[in-house]
């Protein structure tokens, strides 16, 4: 009986991070960030599942104590039976495939944050989904993100998908840049007119000069 006792506590304690809650700091990578994001709403991967759709419910999430790489399971929402269990030292290790010989920890169950950093406990609720800006404030609020959220790539709210026409606060991009576009393709024409106004005579040098001042300067 001793001897079966040894065999199975050197098994469990030769799995490597199992099934542990991270402790301790932690900082996420951009890249990383964004994909806690995306986890929370349920969105697949792209690059691997085609055109992916918001209609996962999340389930665990484990993430590198460098913060810079993640591994997530999900349970489609057509399984109305259920998903079996996280298998939590499945999760791991496959996070720890990828992630250069730095431990993995779970970081997230459902979309409760469980790494314990001293900070806030952390509940991503379906109704916080509305704004991905409000997800990543709460979650920098947390502790687990220095960078500026801002910065973060946009979120389709229906898919759950990165989307770079739109910034993570809902603003459209398309239209800022075309707005920018728009105004430096005036001034060029407005200087224009003024050049040919000046060398028309129609302007003197002094008042070419005072009015592209005023035009460069707005």
């Amino acid at each position: 009986m001793r001897f079966a006792i040894l065999i199975i506590s050197f098994i469990f304690l030769s799995q490597p991070s199992y099934a542990k809650w991270g402790k301790g700091e932690l900082k996420l990578g951009k890249n990383t960030m964004e994909t806690v994001i995306m986890y929370m709403y349920g969105a697949g991967n792209k690059k691997y599942s085609g055109n992916a759709k918001r209609k996962n419910n999340p389930t665990a999430m484990a993430i590198s104590q460098n913060g810079k790489y993640s591994y997530y399971m999900y349970c489609p929402v057509e399984y109305h039976d259920g998903c079996t269990a996280t298998n939590a030292y499945k999760l791991i290790q496959s996070c720890e495939k990828y992630s250069n010989g730095s431990p993995c920890f779970m970081f997230a169950k459902k979309r409760r944050i469980v790494w314990k950093n001293g900070g806030p406990k952390t509940t991503i609720k379906k109704k916080d989904l509305k704004s991905p800006y409000k997800v990543a404030k709460m979650i920098q609020d947390a502790g687990f993100y220095d960078g500026d959220i801002t910065k973060l790539s946009g979120i389709d709210v229906n898919s759950g998908q990165v989307d770079d026409t739109i910034k993570i606060t809902g603003e459209d991009k398309t239209n800022t840049s075309t707005s920018k576009s728009n105004d430096s393709t005036d001034i060029v024409k407005e200087l224009e007119t003024l050049s040919n106004l000046y060398k028309s005579g129609t302007l003197t040098k002094t008042e070419f000069e005072k009015a592209k001042k005023k035009l460069l300067k707005n």
